[in-house]
């Protein structure tokens, strides 16, 4: 079945927003005298929902009766850093607007809490280009867990054999394929093992496009 909607995850799909979580995380941790470095977030805390990191944080350094206020910092963080620096990952205007002139409806499905996502979507000019706007926040689990991912195929009205999800993530392409749905995934690391599931890999979205361009619909079988 050929897919009617093309679902995006955020960050690190749409905006360059990776080392900025590593720098709130850092940054806010620091406060509490906890030292962390970029390789523990990424392989920690990459895809997961602003609770669960606080949540990684706490259980690491014991500091279980400062999750809230640890996550009330590091969102300050990634908003500020966001806002102020926030840049959109190459490719994704083109992404958009391809997909967009192809019929495509566009959804995004996000770890990220709705002010993460207002702050990235105000930055990047993205309001007119999604009909639906998902969160995890707004799930009782967020990613690997695959209810953002069915929640905005509801939303949608689709099936998800009628979606196809960009993902950058292992926690947020478990998701999608939990959720049963058709994955491409965008990232320096496409090819690893962990991503030999895919229906698609590719090392960044120009790449994505020029596979794109071939008229033969959307690809079936992993390209680095």
């Amino acid at each position: 079945m050929r897919a009617k909607a093309i679902i995006f995850d955020m960050d690190g799909v749409i905006i360059d927003s990776e080392p900025f979580w590593q720098q709130a995380q850092i940054s806010a941790l620091a406060d509490y005298g906890a030292a962390v470095s970029v390789t523990e977030c990424e392989t920690l805390t990459k895809g997961k929902r602003l609770d669960e990191i606080a949540r990684v944080w706490c259980e690491k350094f014991n500091l279980m009766n400062e999750s809230s206020q640890l996550e009330l910092k590091i969102l300050a963080k990634i908003t500020a850093l966001i806002s102020t620096n926030g840049e959109p990952m190459l490719g994704i205007y083109e992404a958009l607007e391809y997909f967009h002139q192809q019929g495509y409806r566009l959804a995004l499905a996000t770890s990220s809490s709705h002010q993460v996502i207002d702050a990235v979507f105000h930055k990047l000019q993205l309001w007119h280009y999604f009909e639906v706007i998902s969160s995890a926040e707004d799930e009782a689990h967020g990613k690997p867990h695959p209810a953002v991912y069915l929640s905005t195929a509801r939303k949608l009205d689709l099936s998800v054999d009628e979606c196809l999800v960009i993902e950058d993530s292992l926690n947020g392409f478990q998701a999608a394929q939990a959720a049963g749905m058709k994955t491409l995934v965008v990232a320096d690391d496409c090819a690893h093992v962990k991503f030999s599931n895919a229906t698609g890999r590719y090392r960044s979205m120009p790449i994505l496009l020029q596979a794109l361009m071939v008229p033969t619909a959307l690809p079936h079988e992993p390209t680095v």
